[in-house]
């Protein structure tokens, strides 16, 4: 029915925790470096991280804990192995901040918080699906269809890493997944923006 205007949709990937990863919930501690409280924010934090994140295990079989290559908290966190992936593509607006994962007396340091401030109003309002109303963007999204009218204009190097305006979901690109994918991370899954819904989302998490 939308031909080549659904081109993006099978382009972008929102990335998941698999069964790996999703066994422990980590949360920010309360030492961690206050300017991390914004992750979320679109705009750089450079001027306002000044030290470590610290990352706590709060759900799962502490003695058996051994950091993945993802985790998801409220944010994305990220090993040294993941940056380093992403490193060569030089992404506008991605940075990224280094986060201890503290478990009693372990500490792992090879860590990153992902911040994702690059970001696109791409949401094509007449096949993505929310409960809620665009306006002020109040809602919740069910399911995604991508703004071809958007992404066109925009060069694909400025769009392989980005996040929706409308909505704290970050999405990468082909280009990126096929990399992650090649460097055999651990912790991480990828679902196509085609195949994703709120719904599948809740079930499987």
């Amino acid at each position: 029915m939308y031909g080549n205007n659904m081109k993006y949709d099978s382009q972008y990937y929102i990335l998941r925790e698999n069964h790996e990863s999703g066994a422990y919930m980590l949360d920010m501690a309360e030492n961690s470096d206050e300017g991390l409280d914004h992750l979320m924010s679109l705009w750089s934090l450079k001027n306002h991280v000044l030290g470590p994140g610290v990352v706590e295990i709060t759900e799962g079989n502490l003695a058996k804990f051994q950091p993945c290559d993802y985790h998801e908290t409220a944010e994305q966190l990220v090993s040294e192995k993941f940056r380093q992936v992403l490193a060569p593509f030089n992404l506008p607006g991605v940075d990224f901040y280094q986060t201890n994962i503290v478990s009693g007396s372990k500490t792992w340091s090879e860590h990153y918080y992902i911040h994702v401030w690059h970001h696109h109003r791409a949401i094509y309002k007449g096949r993505s699906k929310i409960d809620g109303t665009y306006i002020d963007d109040d809602f919740i999204l069910e399911s995604l269809s991508l703004d071809e009218n958007v992404l066109d204009k925009i060069p694909l190097e400025e769009r392989l890493v980005f996040r929706l305006e409308e909505d704290p979901i970050f999405l990468f690109h082909e280009t990126i997944v096929q990399a992650l994918r090649e460097a055999n991370l651990t912790g991480l899954s990828f679902q196509r923006v085609d195949e994703w819904s709120l719904h599948l989302y809740n079930i499987k998490k």
